[in-house]
């Protein structure tokens, strides 16, 4: 998708990706899995793990290949509202450093960690992933959770993770992935999902390679689990299936996209990255 520039509209800036998560914050984290604002993981077809069920797994699946130890320092490129990286917190024992362009999913993020009483050990803050608030080596781990597809300069950005990372440190990303061109019909359906999203474009699997060398991280694993996390896409149309701004509401772009999830995660050109990265 990078490389045709047919696939691309105006690119989103930072700010502009803020507002967008500002404007639709509150009646996501609603409609979503209690905050989990990311696509599940079933295991097979036989899995019967509820949506909500799902969505831990990923989170849980990133935080093994983090393998993180109590007093640790971790980062969270594009935490949302915060349920990731408290679910990390609890389980590993680490701090927790959250970054968003979205000031109220900063606010949301905060008010889930006082209640989940974290607080502590756990901090959000408005960032940029392009220019990150943290000393060089401050991390001894970080992920990015459907956060890549927001961002333009992913060379930058990852740049920018790796600086902050410690020697030896793993970087996580999982992502929606365009596994292969498109064009027409299909090519428009990707469009449109993209700029409901607020994402300037989908990552390719040789952009996220080529970034991840240039920024001077080891690529340790990289997986598409698209048929693990398409069940997803369905759930999340149902989610939001009462949700219906009207026309002249900022969110009616958004929610009336959710209806064509189905048909966008149905593409076999779209999958989902999974892969982790080293700093040497």
């Amino acid at each position: 998708m990078s490389n045709d520039p047919s696939l691309h509209h105006n690119a989103p800036s930072s700010p502009d990706v803020g507002r967008l998560h500002d404007e639709q914050a509150e009646i996501v984290d609603g409609a979503a899995v209690d905050g989990n604002i990311h696509v599940g993981y079933w295991d097979s077809a036989a899995d019967e793990r509820s949506l909500n069920q799902a969505t831990d797994r990923l989170t849980d699946l990133v935080a093994e290949r983090l393998a993180a130890a109590p007093g640790q320092r971790l980062l969270d490129v594009g935490c949302g509202t915060g349920r990731p990286a408290l679910r990390i917190a609890r389980a590993t024992g680490a701090h927790v450093s959250g970054v968003s362009v979205s000031n109220q999913d900063i606010d949301l993020a905060r008010t889930r960690a006082e209640a989940a009483s974290l607080a502590d050990r756990v901090d959000f803050r408005y960032a940029d992933a392009c220019a990150l608030p943290f000393e060089a080596a401050s991390f001894d781990g970080a992920w990015a959770i459907e956060s890549m597809m927001h961002i333009g300069d992913r060379t930058t950005a990852l740049t920018e993770i790796a600086r902050t990372l410690r020697p030896g440190s793993p970087l996580v990303i999982t992502d929606v992935l365009l596994r292969s061109p498109v064009t027409g019909d299909t090519a428009d359906l990707v469009r449109q999902t993209c700029r409901a999203f607020g994402s300037p474009s989908l990552p390719e699997p040789a952009e996220l390679r080529t970034a991840l060398d240039r920024a001077g991280l080891e690529l340790v694993e990289f997986n598409d689990i698209g048929e693990h996390v398409r069940r997803t896409y369905q759930a999340f149309a149902d989610a939001f299936d009462d949700v219906a701004p009207p026309a002249d509401d900022p969110h009616h772009e958004f929610f009336n996209s959710t209806r064509s999830l189905p048909r966008f995660g149905a593409l076999p050109q779209i999958g989902y990255v999974f892969l982790v990265a080293r700093r040497p």
